[in-house]
């Protein structure tokens, strides 16, 4: 769904107002005071998250970002802080970096933390954006889009909700009672509420839901305000499968490419220590130092699953990279832009009407005539097409060293090693050798082993394999881009006196090595992008590098715990009209594989997921993007078919 950013102006006092809702941010007695008073008071704050972990709080109308700024202030000044504070906010109209600096130059004491807020601001487009600070300790996930179709899409358990949002009359789709409904079904015992209105449709829907409130003492000129805590006066939901909760952070990680080096980068992030494991003597330099791969949004008509989990992954990585590259990791990669050429004049047509209707903002995706995709990758093309300002190429053996490298001493290193077997005993995951011997052993093992992963797991679907050759072509036989252009195949521009292009796409074909019908196949894809590029030059002479996509029927990765099949097995008559959480699955066992041609957008998002599930943290998804790229999908649909 489009978004419309906030429109922000002041009223005559000069506190922020909203001309689309007719009402004003926050108190004109005090920004800072209101939230400090109204949803830090009115939660029992700092008191209720002093000696957790993970304390979680769930906002409604992020605003201005005051309530968070105020919060993560408070928590600061804490010394018996949690120690990690996660904050998820929904947003339906957030504001543009520039309108954020303007409005916080009111609010002088948040000086620091708001300019750190607007240096991670993401692009105002829909889903979930998770920003880290305080070394990680503080995450703020933003959640934007319409709260009813946002809401149910969450999954977290709050121990905290601010319930803010312009005035009921305003806003009336803010405090429905069905919205009231979903912030009960994400509160458990001992979730508090607290919100500065006192209107009877709000009092009246947090009752209905299972809330007790109290009226107590308002803000400034408001004479009162609501806050209470979950207690339904009926039997509470329970999840069909008990959370998995790991006796130490201590995790085996098999597999040391884009997937394992994310997950063990996301779970030493969180303090855990990590076995890793690769049959490589050196798994980020496997490839050689030209090989690149391209990285860029998914966009589609409908905006469907894979757009948005494309979106969701681009947008985290690029934060993550930059995150790297700040704490002094060196990162081979360029935010040159990407140009999709469009085919035909049909395709260019359905280009055009479908960036029109996504609506997105100009710096994240556009269309482009020929005549201004010609200008920016500075070469002649047949036509025009998509532009994605922040897209560009990445050597992922640069991002596999930095992750490894931010990880440090968390990480024992298990390399040149080749994991048998694993077995579970007594609460434990051992990784054996092929002599039988253990090479590690740890509560938790994530399969980051590509397609062999279903070697050591099943997940009742094979994975395919599919080859890639990339070639290499020296930069003084190509007028080549400045930006990356990609169509039926792709094209980087030169870099250290090479220009990459590709890719075939080779099915159940395990040749490692260039093969001269793949440099030819590639030199005729690049022909087709650039018409007058590339000069007369001999296949045979070309040079190139091969990799191997683990790719899924659908085409979606395998994030997640993986499904115990003995246990459906045992109970599949009980199962047909089963959900994802209903399946078994196997305790302290997860996977991340099946990245097909999307490993750099897709990687760091999937080690935050496993990092998120292991210490029950907010997922940075929403609950449908979880289950399109859940383990145990192909074994729920089996089971709903009676074919397992």
């Amino acid at each position: 769904m489009p978004l419309t950013p906030a429109e922000l102006a002041f009223d005559s006092s000069g506190t922020p107002f909203s001309p689309a809702y007719g009402d004003v941010y926050h108190s004109a007695d005090s920004g800072p005071g209101q939230p400090r008073h109204v949803f830090f008071g009115g939660n029992g704050l700092p008191q209720r998250w002093r000696g957790a972990r993970v304390f979680t709080i769930l906002e409604t109308g992020f605003g201005l970002g005051l309530n968070f700024l105020a919060t993560w202030n408070e928590w600061r000044a804490d010394s018996e802080r949690p120690e990690r504070l996660h904050y998820v906010s929904i947003e339906k109209h957030p504001f543009g970096r520039v309108a954020l600096e303007r409005a916080h130059r009111l609010y002088g004491e948040f000086g620091a933390l708001a300019a750190q807020l607007r240096a991670g601001w993401p692009a105002p487009v829909s889903g979930l954006h998770r920003l880290h600070f305080e070394d990680e300790r503080v995450t703020l996930t933003l959640a934007f889009g319409e709260i009813a179709e946002v809401l149910p899409r969450l999954r977290l358990s709050a121990d905290a909700i601010y319930l803010d949002g312009f005035a009921p009359q305003r806003n009336p789709e803010m405090w429905s009672a069905s919205v009231m409904k979903r912030l009960a079904s994400l509160a458990g015992p001992g979730t508090t509420v607290a919100t500065w209105s006192t209107a009877a449709v709000v009092r009246e829907g947090l009752e209905a839901a299972g809330f007790a409130l109290e009226k107590r003492p308002g803000f400034g000129r408001k004479r009162e305000m609501s806050a209470g805590r979950y207690a339904p006066r009926w039997p509470m939901r329970r999840t069909a499968q008990p959370a998995f909760v790991p006796t130490s952070r201590h995790a085996i990680v098999v597999g040391a490419g884009l997937a394992g080096a994310a997950v063990t980068e996301r779970l030493a992030a969180r303090g855990w220590r990590i076995d890793l494991v690769d049959t490589r003597a050196a798994p980020a330099l496997d490839a050689p130092d030209s090989f690149a791969g391209v990285f860029h949004p998914h966009v589609s008509p409908d905006d469907c699953i894979r757009s948005r989990l494309v979106r969701n992954g681009f947008v985290y990585a690029s934060s993550r990279w930059q995150t790297l590259e700040r704490a002094g990791h060196a990162l081979a990669w360029s935010q040159c832009g990407v140009l999709q050429l469009s085919a035909d004049s049909a395709q260019d047509r359905r280009m055009a009407a479908t960036i029109a209707a996504l609506a997105y903002p100009p710096d994240f995706a556009r269309y482009v005539e020929r005549d201004e995709a010609q200008s920016l990758a500075a070469c002649r093309l047949h036509r025009g097409g998509w532009w994605f300002q922040s897209g560009g190429w990445m050597r992922p053996s640069s991002v596999i060293a930095a992750q490894l490298a931010a990880a440090g001493a968390s990480v024992t290193p298990h390399f040149g090693t080749a994991v048998s077997a694993i077995v579970r005993e007594n609460d434990v995951w051992h990784a054996r050798a092929g002599d039988g011997s253990i090479i590690a052993s740890a509560p938790v093992l994530v399969l980051a082993n590509s397609s062999d992963l279903t070697r050591l797991a099943t997940l009742a679907q094979p994975l395919a394999i599919v080859r890639g050759q990339v070639t290499y072509v020296p930069a003084v036989d190509i007028a080549a881009p400045r930006t990356v252009v990609i169509g039926s195949g792709y094209v980087l521009p030169p870099t250290d006196g090479l220009v990459v292009t590709g890719s075939t796409y080779d099915r159940d074909d395990g040749d490692a090595g260039p093969r001269v019908r793949g440099h030819e196949a590639n030199l005729l894809r690049l022909a087709r992008l650039l018409p007058d590029a590339l000069r007369p030059v001999e296949a045979s002479a070309l040079t190139g590098a091969v990799g191997f996509r683990s790719v899924t029927p659908d085409r979606m990765p395998l994030v997640g715990a993986v499904p115990d099949l003995d246990a459906v097995l045992s109970r599949k008559a009980d199962l047909t009209g089963a959900h994802l959480p209903d399946l078994p699955r196997r305790p302290g066992l997860y996977c991340v594989a099946g990245f097909a041609s999307r490993g750099l957008v897709w990687a760091a998002l999937a080690g935050e997921i496993v990092g998120s599930l292991l210490e029950r943290e907010p997922l940075p998804v929403e609950s449908d993007l979880a289950d399109s790229i859940d383990p145990a999908r192909f074994v729920l649909r089996l089971v709903r078919r009676g074919r397992l």
